[in-house]
């Protein structure tokens, strides 16, 4: 049992690694963007990059919370 949790424990972690390399990545493809000259499409497409990185937070924080739990259920 406890091997179990262990091996889910560590799966929750990569998942959290991943997601936080894709906020990253996402935040910073957003950002270059930005930087370039100012038209319509590069906006567009630096807001859509932006607004993944918050979903990307959001899902980072939320699996933060399920690995909480899971330490505290050990």
């Amino acid at each position: 049992m406890a091997d179990k949790d262990a091996e889910r424990l560590k799966f929750e972690m990569e998942v959290l690694k991943f997601t936080s390399l894709l906020m990253v990545g996402a935040g910073g493809g957003s950002i270059s963007l930005m930087l370039g000259e100012p038209t319509f499409l590069r906006l567009a497409l630096a807001g859509l990059g932006l607004l993944s990185t918050l979903l990307l937070g959001i899902v980072c924080w939320r699996q933060y919370r399920r690995i909480q739990r899971l330490i505290d259920q050990m």
